[in-house]
């Protein structure tokens, strides 16, 4: 079940390459659409990566967005999104931390997350691993 699409504007890239590892820093800003949540990434939107020369390695991401949850209510969401970069397709593991108390349930989820190109942008969407624990959630709220 897909909870959030955030849509990605790369705003700055640096990076140190030494002979055994790549380091960068990609900044970026954007947008969220969902169901539950739509909003801005606001500016200071970092992706850390470390990359060996066979293509491997981890990448974090951490960001803000504000904007207004399902109920209109104005709130933000922390998101740190982490993966293991391999030869196979990415897939990442997002926590999330809000102020909303319609979202609260985003913190406890159990969510990954994969890397989309649409049409040339770059897009994140993070979804929910298990709907039925999704249903038993949104009862409680």
């Amino acid at each position: 079940m897909e909870i959030l699409r955030l849509y990605i504007n790369l705003t700055e890239i640096n990076e140190v390459v030494s002979d055994e590892i790549t380091a960068k820093m990609l900044l970026f800003d954007g947008t969220c659409q969902g169901e539950y949540f739509n909003g801005t990434i606001l500016n200071g939107g970092v992706d850390t990566q470390l990359i060996l020369p066979d293509g491997t390695g981890t990448l974090s991401a951490r960001y803000i967005v504000e904007g207004h949850d399902c109920k209109g209510h104005a709130c933000r969401l922390f998101i740190e999104n982490n993966a293991q970069v391999g030869n196979e397709k990415t897939v990442t593991h997002p926590k999330i931390i809000t102020d909303s108390r319609e979202l609260k349930w985003l913190e406890t989820e159990s969510l990954t997350g994969r890397i989309e190109n649409e049409n040339g942008q770059l897009v994140i969407v993070i979804e929910k691993n298990n709907c039925n624990n999704y249903i038993e959630n949104r009862q409680i709220v």
